[in-house]
């Protein structure tokens, strides 16, 4: 295989025979190699061939910002919840669950965890997922020598769910297509943008939205641990992003009878400012 592109010295892309773009993982793959040389096939630890040539794209994107090591890392976990969920997962959540794992590491060295204030419901609702989402925080732990705690597996947890949402394996697909389209059309209308799934920021924001319809569908009511001060600062901060979420949340109120805590309001709010600022760089 001929090599497209080198993202570092343990990660290239290269076209396939069939010309489908593929991601190769291996210790000093890409070392010292450029656009055009063949692959040393005894260095390939891992190939990532995704079907979508979508999502092909959009995982090649992330690859700049990840470490070998973390793909690796999430292709195991993702091997393991499939085998042991016994479930098909969607191709989407190499993409996710990569981009998930990379950011919580790097907030776990800058003393940044968040309280995940939806664990009890998760626990409840999905116990498999998280049996195994606690395996996955293991595995990650270990690896990069960092103590990530529960509140993680339930995070990585609804990372299962998501993907295997996409790809139409629960009774609730219908609503919750629905819902993210109705939430995403009043950010999009209000921004006048076009949130498109091809761009990163955009991704992520749609990832987010998922992850709330699912537990506005099962009524898992987020606890307001929003300490007030925290909340003030990034509503003034933001406040053409807050107007938005002000609106997000009357709607919710009208239709489905559910109010947003301030712990999702101020999600909300840092998400769409990151779709405000992503948008200036690129104008």
């Amino acid at each position: 295989m001929r090599i497209k592109s080198v993202i570092n010295n343990n990660v290239v892309l290269v076209n396939t025979n069939d010309e489908d773009e593929c991601v190769l993982v291996g210790r000093g793959i890409g070392f010292s190699k450029k656009p055009g040389e063949f692959v040393e096939e005894d260095r390939i630890q891992k190939k990532f061939l995704l079907a979508d040539k979508g999502t092909m794209a959009k995982f090649s994107r992330i690859l700049n910002e990840v470490t070998s090591e973390e793909l690796l890392v999430t292709s195991k976990i993702i091997s393991m919840a499939r085998q042991e969920l016994k479930v098909k997962l969607s191709e989407s959540i190499y993409i996710s669950l990569t981009d998930h794992i990379h950011y919580v590491i790097e907030r776990y060295h800058q003393g940044k965890l968040m309280t995940n204030t939806f664990l009890w419901d998760i626990k409840r609702y999905y116990p498999k997922e998280f049996e195994v989402a606690l395996k996955a925080v293991h595995l990650i732990n270990k690896k990069f020598n960092i103590k990530l705690k529960d509140d993680e597996a339930g995070y990585i947890a609804f990372h299962f769910i998501n993907a295997t949402n996409d790809i139409g394996e629960d009774g609730n697909t219908a609503l919750l297509t629905k819902l993210v389209h109705e939430i995403i059309n009043i950010v999009s209308l209000n921004l006048d943008m076009v949130i498109d799934s091809s761009d990163i920021s955009s991704y992520r924001f749609i990832t987010h939205v998922k992850f709330f319809s699912q537990r506005l569908i099962k009524r898992m009511q987020s606890a307001d641990e929003t300490e007030s001060d925290l909340f003030n600062l990034v509503r003034n901060k933001y406040e053409k992003s807050y107007k938005i979420v002000k609106k997000i949340d009357l709607f919710l109120n009208k239709e489905y009878q559910y109010s947003m805590s301030k712990n999702d309001q101020l999600y909300f709010m840092m998400h769409i400012h990151r779709l405000i600022a992503h948008e200036k760089l690129n104008k």
